[in-house]
């Protein structure tokens, strides 16, 4: 029997080492589905390869104990070994099988290096204990400058707990569109199924003990019941919701998660959700009519250039500024090899922040969101925009006498977010 599931990850990583994927979702999304997955398959494929790249360095630091010459290896046989240590480090099966069926495979890839494979996984399989144990006390290792100013932030025994969360599968929240259906009738139609769903510390968010496109299958979604949305981007939500009234603007929209959302909590008013790129605009219609929110207006808009009309008339803008995502590292390790340029992405970040708060009335917020904790991107933006803001804008608590909030990856078992929000005087 031929094993797809191996194969078709070495086939993953090979596009992914060498430059031709951005997105690991997006990839082992369309192996899923040309395959035709099972739901167990689907969730082995997606813990594998997750975990060979959130984890790479230290299994590359493994291999090298044995392979002084890896840096030679083709990409392929590399991948292939960084597969079956994975498999041996974050998985249950036995070793032997783990060892034959990546040396089966190596047979078709490089068969002069059958041999090497061969020897390499069964001296690390020997040791398969002693490496978990490792990776278990340490968690994920982060590069350098992230820990760095991670540990200044947060101290060194907070820094440890953040990197074991870190290392953990990333779960599965979902939003409950609260104007169709409650969380509990939800909770209930889904047990029927066999489908188990706990409550969070947030009305409204549940995280389920469900495949990701075991959920969008089922029936309750396409009745617009729910939808796939992080903890922490509800808990950003959640926190700005004392601002949620009037006209909203919601300069980069995204495919809408948020302005979904706000949606709910919002009484009256509309919600103007703006994003320059067409296509995420198209999919966010095809969830407001799915969901039942005509209350959200979406719209192709380039923030940077907006229309005049809209100038001074929101009683909120969001700005959820494109930004690194070292926040969303758990779900999305392929920022790991990305190397985001930070002062870069800093400068658009303040850009649009000048850009929107020209559609902030006055007595309006403006409110300031990344899904991601770097100094360049939170610290120095918001200090650029307050001293280019003078005296027309006053700070605005978030919250238990907070003036900005980080939402710490371990803190919730979710994203991490850095917010800061801004009243019009």
């Amino acid at each position: 029997m031929i094993d797809y599931r191996r194969r078709d990850a070495l086939q993953i990583l090979n596009r992914l080492y060498t430059g031709r994927v951005s997105f690991l979702d997006a990839e082992y999304s369309r192996w899923i589905k040309k395959r035709n997955y099972t739901e167990k398959d689907r969730g082995w494929l997606v813990s594998l390869l997750r975990n060979i790249v959130k984890h790479q360095s230290f299994i590359d630091g493994v291999l090298k104990e044995y392979l002084p010459r890896w840096g030679k290896l083709p990409v392929a046989i590399q991948n292939l070994l960084r597969i079956g240590v994975a498999e041996l480090l974050f998985h249950s099966s036995p070793s032997f099988a783990v060892v034959n069926e990546v040396v089966e495979i190596t047979k078709d890839t490089g068969a002069e290096f059958t041999a090497l494979v061969n020897a390499v996984l069964r001296k690390i399989a020997r040791k398969r204990d002693y490496y978990s144990a490792i990776l278990e006390e340490e968690g994920m290792e982060l590069p350098p400058f992230l820990e760095e100013e991670w540990k200044s932030w947060i101290g060194e025994e907070d820094l440890k707990l953040l990197k074991k969360s870190l290392s953990l599968p990333p779960p599965l929240y979902v939003r409950v569109n609260t104007l169709k259906i409650g969380e509990d009738e939800l909770r209930e139609r889904w047990r029927e199924k066999g489908i188990e769903s706990s409550k969070t510390v947030l009305p409204g968010a549940l995280e389920v003990d469900a495949d990701y496109s075991t959920l969008l299958a089922l029936p309750e979604y396409q009745e617009g019941l729910f939808y796939p949305q992080d903890l922490g981007s509800q808990l950003v939500v959640k926190t700005i919701s004392p601002f949620i009234r009037g006209k909203i603007i919601d300069v980069c929209c995204g495919t809408g998660g948020k302005a979904l959302t706000m949606a709910q909590y919002l009484s009256g008013g509309e919600v103007f959700a703006w994003d320059k790129k067409e296509g995420k605009v198209r999919t966010l219609s095809k969830f407001i009519s799915l969901f039942n929110l005509g209350k959200i207006k979406p719209m192709v808009v380039d923030t940077l250039r907006p229309p005049r009309d809209f100038f001074s008339t929101a009683d909120l803008v969001l700005v959820d500024a494109p930004c690194s995502g070292w926040g969303t590292i758990r779900r999305n390790p392929e920022i790991l090899l990305k190397n985001p340029d930070l002062e870069d992405l800093s400068h658009q970040q303040f850009s649009l922040l000048l850009s929107a708060s020209s559609l902030v009335k006055k007595g309006g917020v403006m409110v300031y969101c990344v899904c991601s904790i770097t100094k360049k991107e939170t610290q120095k933006v918001v200090k650029e925009w307050e001293l280019n803001a003078g005296k027309e804008w006053e700070k605005v608590g978030l919250g238990k006498g907070e003036e900005e909030m980080i939402i710490w990856p371990h803190q919730f078992n979710s994203d991490g977010f850095f917010v800061a929000a801004w009243r019009k005087k």
